[in-house]
């Protein structure tokens, strides 16, 4: 039982390139509105004061957080990309095929929920700003990436004891914010 939770802690050890590759895509002017606003949304999910999983949450905080860059990386990957550096392009990849792994995790109707809900961020305002205002104001793209690096600056490592009862946490979480059963 405890895989999922291995894997997703060893997502968070690839917050940075993961962070920055989605930045590319936000910052690329040959990359589709749809993808670009796609990647906008996960990065104001992370400055996000009332998200899935509380980031003060113990050793699962940040886990949501490296869930819902997966999903949008992988919707976003549904659109066209444009340009990007090489570096780029392999994360976003990565990460695309890694969120198969979040939906095993949650379990088809958790999973379905979660990424309607993903595919909402494009459309959620944050902290006065939408997916929309970050791609096309430079001023709003590096406040925003400021407040991330705020926020980064305050996260602690994630230290799991009981991977078991993490797991069961994590997805309660989940099935209690976006609602356990049928679609």
């Amino acid at each position: 039982m405890s895989k999922h939770i291995t894997t997703f802690k060893g997502w968070a050890d690839t917050f940075r390139v993961d962070l920055e590759a989605l930045k590319a895509v936000v910052e690329s002017s040959s990359a589709a509105a749809d993808a670009r606003k796609l990647c906008a949304g996960s990065l104001l999910y992370l400055v996000m004061r009332l998200d899935l999983v509380p980031d003060h949450e113990q050793g699962i905080g940040v886990l949501d957080d490296v869930m819902v860059m997966r999903t949008c990386a992988a919707l976003a990957s549904s659109h066209d990309l444009g340009t990007l550096p090489a570096a780029a392009e392999v994360a976003l990849g990565r990460m695309a095929n890694e969120a198969d792994q979040v939906a095993t995790f949650l379990g088809a109707s958790v999973a379905d929920k979660f990424k309607a809900y993903c595919s909402k961020l494009a459309e959620t305002t944050v902290r006065g700003k939408s997916a929309a205002t970050v791609i096309a104001d430079a001023a709003v793209r590096a406040a925003l990436y400021q407040d991330i690096d705020d926020e980064a600056k305050k996260s602690v490592p994630v230290i799991i004891t009981d991977a078991a009862d993490a797991e069961l946490r994590l997805r309660s979480y989940f099935e209690h914010k976006l609602g356990k059963g049928a679609s």
